[in-house]
């Protein structure tokens, strides 16, 4: 269980540090901001619940696209400028990107 703790204490460092750094990137607004930090609070929320209760397999997948379709609707316009952003890098860029967060969602899901 400590291992799980520890686990969960650096992946959620990690998406509040990725958070402020879109944040910082896109000189967002104090509500964006709050809708951001809202959406991100929220899937550090479910990794957790889901790492401390037993969901049934179901109620999992429930509960991951409401989890995401909440945080789709808050940031809509921040993902369209990451987006933007994303496309706008070089190639070597674009892959490292996918390739970390694949296997950050991968290591992740193992985990938890």
């Amino acid at each position: 269980m400590s291992f799980t703790i520890v686990f969960l204490t650096i992946i959620s460092s990690l998406i509040f540090l990725k958070l402020r750094d879109i944040s910082l990137r896109n000189n967002l607004t104090v509500n964006s901001e709050k809708r951001l930090l809202i959406s991100g609070s929220l899937v550090i929320l479910f990794l957790i619940t889901n790492a401390t209760l037993a969901y049934p397999q179901s109620l999992y997948w429930f509960i991951f696209i409401g989890v995401l379709l909440i945080g789709v609707v808050l940031c809509l316009d921040i993902l369209k400028k990451e987006t933007l952003r994303f496309k706008n890098l070089n190639t070597k860029d674009m892959i490292m990107n996918v390739l970390f967060y694949s296997l950050f969602i991968i290591i992740t899901q193992i985990y938890i």
